[in-house]
């Protein structure tokens, strides 16, 4: 069973191999992996749990001139960069993966964060909630929770299900990350039951 630790920001250096790119005008965004590791060996290795030595892999940004602006260190070796921007966002804004997975873990498995890029600085996304918090966004693939990136008009959507214990039985959020107003800010339902990822995903009726 695939197993997700929380995502964190550490500070690191180690010898490393860039393993994917998104290009940014004369800027690019990459993913940068310990020298051990290179982009097939991630695809290989992705989601099984093995246990790994490696350094944790990093997002960087580069400037045009091929100096480092800003790193993200990641908490796994393993990590992937989907290259389509979220759509919308008033920065521009890329989910990134790292692999945590072990094997055991109902409540634990990869974990997908937006990364925005804010004046030559890469910022971890937070959504303000309707009571007014705000918590980072962290899209998490267990046992028992699955996330969707859904069009919503000219912007995406990340839709969040996620169910855990709670007395003899199961509560399950239902969470929708949206923009609005320049931030982004989430809505969530509550239901006193169990979903699966071994089940479909939810109808996207239940995200609020």
């Amino acid at each position: 069973m695939k197993h997700w630790l929380f995502l964190c920001l550490i500070c690191a250096t180690s010898v490393s191999f860039a393993a994917q790119e998104v290009q940014l005008g004369c800027k690019h965004l990459r993913v940068v992996l310990d020298a051990r590791l290179s982009p097939d060996v991630v695809e290989q290795e992705w989601g099984s749990g093995n246990p790994r030595s490696e350094a944790p892999a990093t997002l960087e940004l580069v400037g045009c001139e091929g100096q480092l602006l800003d790193r993200f260190v990641l908490a796994a070796p393993l990590a992937q960069l989907d290259p389509m921007p979220v759509r919308g966002a008033p920065n521009p804004t890329y989910l990134v993966s790292a692999d945590l997975t072990v094997e055991a873990g109902s409540y634990n498995g990869p974990l997908t964060i937006p990364i925005q890029i804010v004046r030559d600085h890469l910022v971890a996304a937070v959504a303000r909630f309707t009571d007014k918090r705000i918590e980072p966004i962290n899209l998490t693939l267990t046992g028992k929770s699955a996330w969707r990136r859904v069009s919503n008009r000219n912007t995406d959507d990340l839709l969040l299900v996620s169910s855990q214990p709670k007395g003899k039985g199961f509560v399950t959020f239902y969470r929708r990350y949206f923009l609005s107003h320049q931030e982004w800010k989430a809505k969530q339902l509550t239901r006193n039951d169990l979903w699966e990822s071994d089940g479909e995903f939810p109808s996207l009726k239940l995200f609020p």
